[in-house]
């Protein structure tokens, strides 16, 4: 008992000597507290004589013009589905359109196709286009346009005036009215286009094909929409020969034209990739199929880039492993159960291996294609045709880089046959998200396959295969319809059936990385406290549930500065849109649980169409609800003229308009008070900038104009709803720090009303002023008095710096406090204000790192003599190849394999959110090493702001800069498929017929190979 007494005073007198406070020079204990309650008085003094915000709280408090109600998150989702569903099928009735006109014209019914006759067209590179149509730029489409012609292009390397070309011409010839009809039904809709086997592309609008600026490499054969209308979903087994035979030259093109068919298969299909020579392993971790996800074909593709030539080959091993991965994967459910393919990348075999198949692949249901590599006539290639032929595949010699884009469309146009024998089941397919570099946005392609049935042409040479007619969705633009559909914060989102996201207001292309494209699960942007609660609804969502869930999520929207954005209880509604291969959902914040409905016989629609008529568009703007027909101005004109039959049909009337009209009539009176000269007087006593408010419906209003003549406001200066994205509960001071302009800092005072609803608070209105960062300096310097020798930081509810009384205030930054890592630092995280979560961000770019994983001593070069004859030869070859038979590819691959200078990666970083219920003052003093700061840490009650009072400035601790984490992801560690894809939704039918496989020569190079009824 008397050794804990002198410990207790012992650790009082040690406290006693490092902690004293002079009330005289220092801030701390309750002197911080009332501090506090100083500057939260001036604020509110302030923002209340500038906003009127007590006349504005009694206006939606007492008024019988509105009632708030809970939101039926059922019945919204029902009604956002519904809407999408007309705009979708708009898209697939577009795009039906142009493959029936092409169907009509194929060669069964135009004879001509035969032999087709000379068509008159505009060339797409043509550099005098200009002169020849009228093209106007159009900010939807991004460039110049013509809205009454459509163009065509012809890839590089294919010839403009070859037969095929030219047949492919004629059979297109006409659609131009067909794109026309399709603009003209739809006005959110963008490209449209047909492209045909020839490689040929017509497409509309028309705009010019820039080839003085850069190379042109496209190919319409090799686009995601294309690959993905082109057939089935298919499981992929691909089989390098890695002996010494390939050594060189073959190799190089193997492996890039593995690449390239790695590029453009669709995340629709699985692959699995094994090289072989004596064994047959896999060439990555993954030694069944995979779902061919961007992630993982990158992978794949990073992997086969290491892959080197030696020894002998086992082909009967190779063909026992692929048909061994086939059947496991069905077992392991990691299949899409449609089209099994082998593909064989060799340069020569001994035999047809007859008996291998005949055990192992007696009905054929399995296509093997086989791909020639070497020098033409270097070795017999007749056992790899046959065994095309024999299993309804198709063989291509593919001697040089030349012959890769040939032998990659001959591929998939076999693919495309089993829809001859089925074509009244052929339905509009949807690619994957990719990003279109001429719109340099993020697009989504609904394409359709146009083919002749089977029986029309068994017994004639005509290819069933014509093309794909396909139609662009532009991602942004359905990011637009889907928010505007709702009012205050909530948003939508939208996945397929693969669990790939499609549309979220976070999924946004990264300037100048066209690489970027999407490949992102709902679980990498939506962001919830327990994982499992996200991973849950995915799961859900794709066995096409309706359903809700409420979970701790993390709020975020873009233009949001990182580390501002608050975990929140939200609510998922979501369900599947039937008939499409996609599932949405409907995020719902907290503060959006209510809604407002309108007593439209209250509406004073003359007091409505003054204050439209007054100020607009620069002190009154709206929400843009893009599917309205009629915006506010003319709705209001014609119910103000009693034409009410005018707006009746418009998608935003009733509800849209009155909600916002009502919220004009609401928020008149303090827009009166804002042009008044009273309110003059008050802004330039105070140096206020600007004040606004926005409400839930989206209406805005500012007094820009009145106190800064000539300006226009600009809607992400007021930060609207600020409250609700951060997380902030209403009816509290919000104060933020404000970038530099017209050479003076400000800062901005904002507030959000929140109405009562049952259990809930409905935040209907943010009312916000903006002022001169001076402003704030006056009232800290006033409250510390004569305290000089203390500072005091101003800290938000995100730990970001609003101001620090020994900055320069004209200089001040916008930074993160925890940005640092220091002792002050650690005391304010170990005080438990703020509340710390890490969070992934996977949309990011780093420096690329070379690794080779396949360094080891069992995979190094091995040199023979064989082999040094071999690279000679090969030597000689690829120095013909490139000089004299293919300059052109040859450059296009060297520009392709450029390796780039930035990857996608993932980066971990904290964000910090307040904890209101901590209320107390904490005191500390704090250890730098050769000094002791007394630090004080109070809560500015009904703020967001937290004081750091520092009551020793000339103790200097030392900081250092907290580092990035950022890696890029391993796909062998990460798991790469979280969910199975729903094949309920997957178009995939058998083939009929069978019988004996038929040959049929077009040329002296190569062979086609398909099945044929006997």
């Amino acid at each position: 008992m008397r050794i804990s007494v002198l410990w207790l005073l012992f650790t009082l007198l040690i406290y006693h000597l490092t902690w004293s406070c002079d009330n005289a020079t220092q801030i701390c204990g309750n002197d911080a507290r009332i501090l506090g309650m100083e500057i939260k008085n001036e604020l509110n003094k302030l923002f209340t004589k500038a906003t009127q915000l007590d006349q504005l709280n009694k206006t939606f408090t007492e008024t019988d013009l509105i009632k708030y109600e809970d939101l039926d998150g059922g019945k919204l989702l029902n009604v956002t589905s519904e809407k999408l569903k007309r705009i979708l099928k708009l898209k697939t009735d577009a795009v039906d359109n142009i493959a029936d006109f092409v169907r009509r014209k194929s060669p069964i019914t135009n004879e001509n196709l035969r032999d087709p006759p000379s068509c008159s067209y505009y060339l797409a590179k043509d550099s005098n286009i200009k002169d020849k149509i009228n093209l106007t730029y159009r900010k939807e489409f991004n460039t110049e346009v013509n809205l009454t012609e459509a163009v065509i292009h012809v890839p590089t390397d294919v010839f403009e005036f070859s037969k095929e070309v030219k047949r492919a011409v004629h059979l297109t010839d006409g659609l131009d009215k067909v794109f026309i009809d399709n603009y003209l039904n739809d006005r959110f809709l963008f490209g449209q286009y047909f492209g045909s086997t020839s490689g040929l592309l017509r497409y509309y609008p028309a705009f010019y094909w820039d080839t003085e600026n850069q190379t042109d490499y496209y190919d319409c054969r090799e686009r995601p929409w294309y690959i993905e209308a082109a057939g089935l979903p298919r499981d992929i087994v691909f089989l390098m020969d890695i002996s010494g035979s390939m050594f060189g030259w073959a190799l190089r093109v193997a492996k890039y034209t593995a690449e390239r068919l790695l590029t453009v298969i669709s995340d629709k299909d699985y692959v699995a990739f094994y090289s072989f020579n004596k064994k047959a392993e896999p060439v990555s971790c993954y030694p069944n199929l995979e779902r061919a996800r961007l992630k993982y074909k990158k992978h794949l593709i990073t992997k086969i880039k290491d892959i080197q030539a030696n020894g002998a080959s086992n082909f009967s091993l190779a063909l026992e492993k692929a048909f061994e991965v086939l059947k496991n994967s069905s077992k392991l459910k990691k299949s899409c159960e449609c089209q099994k393919v082998i593909i064989i990348f060799s340069d020569y075999v001994r035999s047809d291996y007859e008996e291998v198949f005949r055990r192992l692949n007696p009905d054929r249901k399995v296509r093997v294609f086989t791909l020639a590599f070497g020098a033409p006539n270097q070795w017999d290639t007749s056992k790899l045709r046959d065994i095309a032929c024999n299993n309804n595949g198709y063989f291509s010699p593919v001697f040089n880089y030349g012959d890769v884009v040939k032998a990659i469309s001959s591929i998939f146009n076999v693919f495309g046959q089993p829809l001859s024998r089925n074509i009244d089941k052929i339905q509009p397919s949807w690619s994957s998200v990719y990003y279109e570099y001429d719109r340099m946005n993020f697009v989504v392609t609904v394409g359709k396959s146009v083919v002749l049935d089977y029986k029309e042409v068994k017994d004639t040479k005509i290819e069933p295969f014509l093309g794909v007619a396909a139609i662009d969705v532009d991602i942004p633009q359905m990011n637009t319809i889907m928010t505007g559909m709702f009012s205050g914060i909530m948003y939508a989102f939208m996945v397929n059936n693969n669990g790939v996201i499609v549309v979220h207001p976070r999924l946004v292309p990264i300037e100048g990385f066209g690489q970027g494209t999407p490949d992102m699960d709902l679980n990498e942007l939506e962001v919830t406290k327990e994982e499992t609660d996200i991973i849950r609804i995915t799961e859900k969502m794709l066995k096409r549930e309706s359903d809700s869930e409420e979970t701790k999520s993390l709020v975020s929207f873009p233009g949001t500065i990182r580390g501002k954005e608050s975990f929140q209880n939200t609510k998922f509604f979501f369900t599947s849109l039937d008939g499409y291969p996609f599932s949405i959902g409907i995020v719902v914040p907290p503060s959006e649980r209510q809604t407002i409905s309108v007593n439209e016989n209250k509406l004073n629609n003359t007091l409505i169409g003054e204050a439209v008529s007054r100020d607009v568009p620069h002190l009154l703007r709206w929400k843009k609800y893009p599917l309205c027909t009629l915006n506010i101005t003319e709705t209001i004109k014609f119910i103000r003229d009693e034409q009410v039959e005018q707006v009746r049909n418009d998608p935003c009337y009733p509800d849209q308009y009155n909600t916002m009209a009502a919220e004009v009539q609401l928020t008149e009176p303090t827009a009166k008070f804002w042009r008044s000269k009273k309110f003059k007087d008050i802004a330039e006593e105070n140096k206020i900038i600007d004040c606004y408010l926005i409400t839930n419906a989206g209406i805005t209003r500012s007094c820009k104009n009145m106190t800064s003549p000539g300006t226009i406001m600009d809607p992400m200066d007021m930060q609207p709803f600020i409250h609700a994205r951060r997380g902030i509960p209403p009816n509290r001071l919000l104060v933020s720090l404000l970038e530099k302009e017209h050479g003076y800092r400000s800062f901005n005072i904002s507030y959000s009303l929140g109405i009562p609803v049952g259990s809930d608070i409905f935040e209907v209105l943010s009312v916000g002023i903006k002022v001169q960062l001076k402003v704030l300096r006056k009232l800290l310097n006033s409250a510390i008095g004569s305290r000089v020798g203390v500072t005091v930081t101003l800290l938000d509810e995100s730990a970001f710096v609003i101001y620090n009384t020994a900055d320069d205030y004209e200089e001040a930054k916008i930074k993160r406090f925890f940005d640092e890592k220091s002792p002050v630092k650690q005391f304010v995280k170990d005080s438990q204000f703020y509340d710390t979560h890490v969070i992934k961000d996977c949309q990011q770019l780093c420096d690329k790192v070379e690794t080779n994983p396949h360094s080891s001593e069992s995979s190094a070069f091995r040199i023979s003599p064989l082999s040094v004859v071999n690279m000679f030869i090969t030597s000689l070859w690829k120095i013909f190849l490139y000089f004299i038979a293919d300059i052109y590819t040859v450059d296009r691959i060297e520009a392709t394999h450029q390796k780039p200078k930035k990857v996608m990666c993932c980066e971990k970083y904290n964000i910090y959110s307040r904890d209101f219920s901590k209320t107390q003052v904490v005191e500390k003093t704090v250890d730098c090493g050769t000094c002791q700061k007394n630090l004080t840490l109070s809560p500015v009650p009904d703020t967001n702001l937290l004081l750091l009072i520092d009551n020793n400035p000339d103790c200097v601790c030392p900081n250092r800069k907290d580092v990035k984490r950022r890696y890029i992801p391993d796909v062998c560690t990460d798991t790469l498929s979280k969910w199975q894809s729903d094949l309920s939704q997957q178009s995939c039918f058998d083939e009929d017929g069978g019988g004996n496989a038929s040959t049929s020569s077009s040329s002296k190079s190569e062979w086609k190979c398909f099945t044929e009824e006997k």
